[in-house]
């Protein structure tokens, strides 16, 4: 089920949504994928709602293993949970060697000034400077995702009156003990949200 935000009691949008509904960079990307399933016999429905379990179940693995709770597993078949497993070990290889020190984990936000929401996988120290983190658990990276980092990262500023040194993209492999981090500095940011704006301001006249 997908969060709902609300800004003074009015659902407003999450930051995914209007990336998704508005973008469109990846379409033919996406088309193709599908087609490229369909030749193989496969329902590019079935295979997007699974790879989209094996996303939500990695990141609930690396929430609730690093704060010593509990998964549960019940739903999810064999292969969902050996990918999403795999995905998890990266993301401990990963935090081996970048060691992030995190403030915040799945931090729901909401912008009241631009009337959006979302939520971040992390907030963190790395290297001493504070910056966002986001868990990718797709086959690359795109650059939608630093739209989406971007609009994480101001709404955190909005909101703590801190301010957001860079971020970090992590795609997490679920296939083979891998992953591959995307550094974005200040004018990454700047750039991903001069895009975000104008998403805004088209999903705003959208008739």
């Amino acid at each position: 089920m997908h969060t709902k935000y609300f800004v003074n009691d009015k659902r407003v949008s999450s930051v995914t949504t209007i990336i998704g509904n508005n973008l469109g960079w990846n379409f033919y990307p996406l088309l193709n994928w599908n087609l490229k399933l369909v030749k193989q016999g496969l329902d590019p429905k079935e295979e997007l709602k699974s790879a989209g379990r094996i996303g939500t179940l990695a990141h609930i693995m690396i929430e609730q293993f690093t704060i010593g709770g509990r998964v549960f597993l019940d739903g999810y078949s064999a292969q969902e949970i050996a990918q999403a497993k795999q995905a998890y070990y990266n993301y401990l290889d990963f935090s081996e060697a970048y060691k992030p020190e995190i403030i915040h984990s799945e931090l729901q936000m909401v912008s009241k000034k631009y009337k959006f929401g979302g939520t971040c996988d992390a907030v963190a120290k790395v290297n001493n400077k504070l910056m966002i983190l986001d868990w990718k658990s797709s086959n690359s990276l795109h650059s939608e995702h630093k739209i989406q980092i971007a609009a994480y990262a101001k709404m955190y500023e909005e909101n703590t009156g801190e301010r957001i040194k860079g971020a970090l993209i992590v795609r997490l492999d679920k296939e083979k003990k891998e992953y591959e981090v995307e550094h974005l500095k200040i004018k990454d940011l700047n750039w991903g949200w001069k895009m975000f704006k104008l998403l805004l301001k088209i999903q705003e006249n959208k008739r």
